[in-house]
């Protein structure tokens, strides 16, 4: 225990070299010159800098949730509401790291009793803001590459400054714990008080902005012009939910005639992976890559879901690491409000997009980040049309004049016209699980078959011209029945082999005129299940005229299949994407351009509120 004497003595020394000439100083160091228990030193000191460095972080994040999600011009208010809902955590993970740092030093100044102990301090806490900084450029990287001006001002200026607070912090309280547990004061001063404080900020600076700058994707301006090739019809079809082994095992019976005349007439199966840091990508993700050769997040479609804290008012989908935060602890504690809705970001064109530039016309089926329709030639059938058009919601459809005899084409699948699921169902399952299974999965399927149906056939009866050039329909049922299946394994089976016959059997109908077929099989939600790692999913390409090579099985990536359908198409080739498949033969590319640019945001009245959460929640995404 340190005697009057002994403090005397420190207190002189430190107001000799100035440190106690300052209130922020002042109020850390004080805790070096009061006669307390170890213990309670450690305890008062450890409390101060968590309440400072939880403040200076929580106002910082709150600053850049806000500027990520769009809502400085609607809801300034969310920045105290979010600082109240930030501020205990990050003070708590505050508090416990400058334990750690208590710790380490501590051990030191054992090891070298009374030598340099401002050197070690300030080297610890440049180490801990190193780290800090180090985890919000890890952990805003995906902010950072959608290039939003505003988050990328903010994360400039706020995260230096919060690191060099942060740094400040740490060392004042790192040399509080040396002081009083030594005895002793520094021999020197390192630096001046201002001149500390403006190495940390310059240095911060100079660490975070490169990093920031670096980091951003750079907008592709699009090309004055696409030269084309005449090209061919192609069609896509996404399937979710389906494990390899049981696509193989349906393939080799012969219960998929069509999908196995095309794999050994011109067509080839592929195989793709899921790199570990895509495994547990959303499908709305994935889907997109799927679609536009971008993967996630360049492609901009990165949220399945969002949280909207107590008070604030913008529903955050951009949240980085912190997600876990609010789906772990906030929204079991009822503090926040879990809100599944795509944020339709997009910043890449589909291939039906591309496909549509001249005039030719095109039909999209429920592919992620469809709502709300764009009007384009052709038909676009949003995502989870199926409960939007039961609401009536505007934007479910495009053009606006499909509207009703979409509606027509829903009531009548709700009718269960002709339907042979229900006995399947009632055998596996009970009447309540049988009927959330048909209202969730199902009956969406079928209405997306039947509605990709009937525009085909309208297109086959004219001319070459009121054809699709490029069609796409994605089926998510199996996926979303997957999700609490409780009818066993056989009775899931059998469901499997029911619906793949029956996009067997639409690809049939659908194959007049094409050119080019992609089919993408994924596990989806099931992937854990999946038996053998590597093979995570299928891809089967056929072409009517150039064929695939025959050959052993060999992997792709879901990116390419976007590249090889645009290629068929007769567009140019993108850097941004990858080249075609390998083991097709593709024509040379007309061109090679830098990028196809990226979709005009518009913006748009619909509403894409509640109706549209309510039928991602039917889909089962919860």
């Amino acid at each position: 225990m340190a005697t009057g004497k002994d403090l005397d003595r420190v207190r002189s020394e430190l107001r000799r070299l100035g440190y106690l000439d300052h209130g922020f100083e002042r109020f850390l160091l004080q805790d070096a010159l009061r006669p307390r228990a170890p213990l309670r030193t450690v305890i008062y000191l450890t409390a101060r800098v968590a309440l400072l460095a939880g403040g200076v972080a929580a106002m910082a994040l709150a600053l850049a949730l806000v500027a990520a999600n769009g809502g400085f011009s609607s809801s300034p208010l969310d920045v105290p509401a979010l600082f109240l809902h930030l501020f205990p955590p990050i003070s708590a993970v505050a508090g416990l790291g400058f334990l750690a740092l208590c710790g380490i030093v501590l051990l030191v100044l054992r090891l070298y009793h009374g030598k340099r102990i401002e050197a070690v301090s300030l080297a610890a806490s440049a180490a801990a803001g190193a780290t800090a900084l180090g985890l919000i450029l890890l952990g805003a990287r995906g902010l950072v590459l959608e290039g939003n001006r505003t988050l990328l001002l903010v994360l400039a200026l706020a995260a230096p400054i919060a690191v060099a607070v942060l740094v400040r912090l740490v060392y004042q309280g790192l040399l509080t714990l040396a002081i009083r547990f030594t005895d002793a004061t520094p021999r020197t001063r390192l630096f001046s008080r201002r001149g500390l404080g403006l190495a940390i900020l310059a240095a911060a600076f100079l660490l975070t902005v490169p990093a920031v700058l670096s980091a951003r994707r750079e907008a592709i301006p699009p090309p004055p012009a696409l030269p084309t090739s005449p090209g061919e019809r192609v069609l896509l079809l996404g399937i979710d939910g389906v494990l390899p082994e049981e696509f193989d095992y349906l393939l080799a019976v012969g219960d998929l005639p069509t999908l196995g005349r095309l794999a050994s007439q011109g067509g080839r199966i592929f195989s793709y992976d899921r790199e570990d840091d895509r495994e547990a990508e959303p499908p709305a993700s994935f889907w997109t890559a799927v679609a536009t050769g971008i993967p996630g997040p360049d492609h901009g479609v990165t949220s399945l879901d969002s949280f909207r804290p107590l008070g604030v008012e913008t529903p955050l989908a951009r949240n980085g690491p912190l997600r876990l935060w609010w789906s772990g602890v906030e929204v079991p504690l009822g503090l926040a409000e879990y809100r599944p809705v795509l944020a339709n970001r997009r910043r890449a064109f589909t291939v039906w997009e591309l496909a549509s530039r001249g005039g030719a016309p095109v039909l999209a089926v429920n592919w992620w980040g469809t709502f709300p329709a764009e009007p384009i030639p052709g038909l676009v059938v949003a995502h989870g049309a199926f409960q939007l058009l039961a609401e009536g919601v505007q934007g479910a459809i495009a053009p606006e004049d499909e509207k009703k005899g979409a509606e027509i084409l829903v009531r009548r699948t709700r009718n269960n016209e002709g339907d042979g699921s229900g006995p399947r169902l009632a055998a596996a399952l009970p009447p309540e699980a049988a009927a959330s299974v048909r209202e969730r999965a199902l009956l969406p399927d079928r209405f997306y078959r039947r509605i990709f149906a009937e525009r085909l056939g309208q297109g086959r009866g004219g001319t070459g011209a009121t054809q699709p050039k490029a069609a796409a329909l994605y089926l998510p049922g199996l996926d979303i029945a997957a999700d609490g299946w409780a009818g066993g394994d056989v009775a899931f089976a059998d469901l499997v082999r029911a619906e793949l016959a029956a996009a067997d059997a639409l690809l049939a109908r659908a194959l007049p005129g094409v050119g080019t077929v992609a089919v993408v099989l994924d596990p989806g939600r099931r992937m854990d299940r999946a038996s053998a790692r590597g093979s995570t999913g299928r891809v089967l390409i056929w072409r009517r005229q150039a064929g695939c090579n025959r050959g052993a099985r060999t992997e792709t990536t879901p990116e390419a299949v976007a590249s090889g359908l645009l290629r068929a198409l007769g567009l140019p080739q993108s850097r941004e994407l990858p080249p075609p498949p390998a083991g097709c033969r593709w024509a040379p590319a007309q061109a090679v351009l830098p990028g196809y640019g990226e979709p005009q945001k518009r913006r748009s009245s619909t509403p894409a509120g509640g109706e549209y959460l309510e039928s991602l929640r039917s889909l089962g995404y919860l």
